[in-house]
């Protein structure tokens, strides 16, 4: 099964130019290798792949190849047709509570008739629906009008990850709809004003995004609960930085990490259970909204703080900031990046900013949509190498190292005070 990963790979990175020389022991004729190549796919099973580097690469070198394949009708269907409906699907299942029953019923299979008894509607509709899902292999179709849950389906019984689902219609469609209109009417400037930009002409609404989900609990509550989603997903800073050394020369109550902006502390949370002597110096700081609902214990700092003032834990060890910046465009980012600096201490202190780092070519697909989804939420942005050192810099800050690992699609910059720099 190991070389039939690699010769797969091989061929699917490069299609164009593989040798048919060097999979002889498959085929001999194009067709042929065709042939083995759509039996290997069909046999792939996740389980069996070795680590999650070589599935990560199999993903890739996947997309890649239905990029090459697809002609461009096929991409229009997919685009305008396809993928819409599959998201309303979703929406409508998600609303008839479709998975949760399901599972409540140990996802055995099941018809499209006993689907609608179960949720109590039209079979005629809900055979669409499931069809398509089965279509887009959301669905198993394990034998003629029969379906059956698949671990994503599954997934969405969960309160945090199947809260996406509202979220997407609640927010992500609505501004990706008005984007267009925004644009033309701004010139097609690039947005910078987080207070006055697509969020707010979608919803109507002056202010920050932040203030609007204050105002409007239901929303607030959903964005969240896909935060905490999208913080549980993402491969774990600990997998990126080296983070045994952050607690090696500690010293015993000094500020060791600061979470500025951490949510409800999924991330210092990893490193506490990684660390638990260091509890007592670890520090979680966000919104008082936000850090009543913290899931870290007692002995950890809780904060209620504002990054646009003064940083109040000085000296730290290490600030983190995950996915705080590329929320904001560079002015706002600027000073967030200036109230932490004071607070750092030259030659101890150090800022690690958990965030994407878009490459300069062929940038990944999963960076491209954080960018524009920060672009019509907030005016903010992701950032390319450049940017992150011209931004750090603006504000007394040098790029030292930026971490990356190939099990995770963003990477870890990391900074210190650059000479000159003054902190308080």
């Amino acid at each position: 099964m190991r070389w039939h990963i690699y010769l797969l790979a091989r061929y699917l990175e490069h299609s164009e130019a593989f040798p048919l020389t060097e999979a002889t022991e498959m085929a001999a004729t194009a067709p042929a290798l065709t042939g083995a190549l759509a039996k290997i796919l069909d046999d792939i099973k996740p389980a069996e792949i070795p680590n999650e580097i070589e599935r990560i690469q199999l993903l890739q070198a996947a997309y890649a190849l239905v990029g090459r394949l697809e002609t461009p009708w096929e991409t229009i269907v997919r685009l305008g047709m396809n993928q819409p409906a599959l998201a309303a699907s979703l929406k409508v299942c998600k609303d008839l509570g479709l998975f949760e029953k399901w599972h409540g019923r140990d996802v055995v299979p099941m018809t499209s008739s006993q689907v609608a008894a179960m949720v109590g509607g039209d079979e005629a509709l809900l055979v669409r629906l499931l069809r398509h899902l089965g279509s887009n292999y959301l669905l198993e179709e394990p034998a003629k009008g029969v379906f059956k849950p698949t671990p994503f389906t599954l997934s969405l019984v969960g309160p945090v990850f199947g809260e996406w689902v509202h979220y997407i219609y609640d927010a992500m469609i609505p501004c990706f709809y008005k984007m267009p209109e925004y644009l033309s009417k701004t010139g097609y400037k690039n947005p910078q004003d987080p207070a006055d930009g697509i969020f707010q002409y979608t919803k109507n609404w002056k202010g920050g995004v932040f203030q609007y989900y204050d105002q409007h609990p239901r929303e607030g509550q959903s964005f969240n609960h896909v935060m905490g989603a999208v913080m549980a997903q993402q491969a774990s800073w600990l997998d990126i930085v080296p983070h045994d050394a952050i607690a090696a020369d500690h010293m015993s109550g000094q500020p060791l990490v600061v979470d500025v902006g951490g949510n409800i502390g999924h991330d210092l949370e990893r490193f506490r259970e990684a660390h638990p002597e260091t509890a007592a110096d670890l520090y979680l700081q966000d919104r008082e909204e936000v850090i009543r609902h913290s899931k870290c214990p007692d002995l950890v700092n809780k904060m209620a703080h504002d990054f646009f003032r003064d940083q109040p834990i000085q000296g730290s060890s290490v600030y983190y900031m995950h996915g705080v910046l590329h929320d904001w465009p560079d002015e706002q980012a600027g000073k967030i990046l200036d109230m932490t600096r004071q607070a750092m201490r030259p030659g101890h202190s150090r800022l690690l900013i958990h965030d994407h780092v878009i490459q300069e070519q062929t940038a990944h697909a999963h960076t491209t949509s954080y960018d524009l989804t920060m672009m019509v939420k907030a005016a903010g942005q992701e950032r390319t190498e450049s940017q992150w050192v011209k931004l750090l810099d603006r504000s007394g800050l040098r790029v030292v190292k930026i971490w990356r690992s190939p099990l995770a699609v963003q990477s870890i910059v990391e900074a210190e005070l650059a000479e000159g720099a003054v902190s308080s």
